[in-house]
């Protein structure tokens, strides 16, 4: 990411306390947005087309959002993610036991809080993980691509599949680190506000979907 995305400034800067509250506030309105759209998807059947619906609206969303240093603009791509993830989380969530997902999504809280205060309260700058941490993203997408074509071909490929959901825990924990460490390094704007809960709930979510993958009960296993 071009760090000129995040130098942005302008008349509405505010203290970093405010920055910070508004940072949470913004990545908590996201993940509200996408349990309200996740609950009435919960019936949906998941297909190719709706998933490459989906990706395409959130590389729109995030395009729109760090484009752009109208609030107003921002949030409508910020929304342009949130929304469509939820409705592709809906089919997802509806696998699993009431009390799982609560249960995941307290933990998954939980992670996040406590490693953005260790992120926004170390005193150094963690612009030296953006490499690493894109690099274990790459690793990870290209095995989430590839293992399932290993399993097409009749590979056994269940322990890579849990290896592969904690290392992305492993992965996007780090994020969480790095994105706020970054956000308090930032004009503290709304609008930057905005753009940095947009990466916060990229790494909440990603986090949310891999522990209820590896720690939710399915109803099938009631």
């Amino acid at each position: 990411m071009n760090n000129s995305v995040w130098e942005r400034s302008g008349s509405d800067l505010m203290s970093k306390n405010q920055f910070a509250l508004m940072v949470s506030f913004w990545t908590a309105v996201g993940i509200v947005a996408s349990a309200v759209a996740a609950y009435f998807a919960m019936s949906m059947t998941l297909n190719l087309v709706f998933l490459l619906v989906v990706l395409a609206l959130g590389i729109a969303g995030v395009f729109i959002a760090l484009s752009s240093n109208n609030p107003i603009a921002s949030l409508f791509g910020y929304m342009l993610v949130a929304i469509p993830f939820g409705l592709m989380l809906g089919p997802v969530v509806a696998l699993y036991t009431t009390v799982s997902v609560v249960k995941v999504l307290f933990v998954t809280t939980g992670i996040v809080v406590v490693l953005g205060i260790v992120g926004a309260v170390i005193p150094d700058s963690l612009e030296g993980w953006g490499s690493w941490l894109l690099g274990g993203l790459t690793i990870l997408i290209v095995g989430g691509l590839a293992v399932p074509i290993a399993g097409f071909f009749g590979l056994p490929i269940g322990g890579a599949l849990t290896l592969l959901d904690w290392f992305g825990v492993v992965i996007f924990s780090g994020y969480v680190i790095y994105d706020w460490n970054r956000a308090m390094r930032v004009p503290f704007t709304n609008d930057n506000a905005i753009d940095c809960a947009l990466a916060v709930y990229l790494d909440f979510i990603n986090l949310f979907i891999r522990l209820l993958q590896l720690t939710g009960t399915k109803k099938s296993d009631d």
